[in-house]
C-alpha cells in the first residue's frame, strides 16, 4: 500500500513529538517508510522550521539528529 506524502509527514511529526530527537534511520524504522522519503519529509519541514537538525557527536560517523522545534 502506498501512503501520501503528506501522511508520511504527520506520522514523523507525531513520532517526534513522543520520542523527541531520532535519525534519519530511526525515523523511517518507526515510520515504516524509506529513508529517502522520510528525508525529504525532514527537509521541508526543516524549511518552513517545525524540525530542527544537528550532527551527532557521539559517533566518528555523521549522523544527522532531526528534532521538533
Amino acid at each position: 500500500m502506498h501512503r501520501d506524502i503528506l501522511m508520511i509527514t504527520e506520522e514523523i511529526i507525531k513520532t517526534l513529538s513522543k520520542e523527541g530527537e531520532l535519525s534519519i534511520r530511526q525515523i523511517s524504522l518507526k515510520v515504516k517508510t524509506h529513508r529517502v522519503v522520510a528525508l525529504k519529509s525532514l527537509e521541508f519541514l526543516k524549511k518552513i522550521n517545525l524540525v530542527k537538525e544537528r550532527r551527532s557527536d557521539k559517533t566518528e560517523r555523521v549522523e544527522r539528529l532531526f528534532s521538533l522545534r
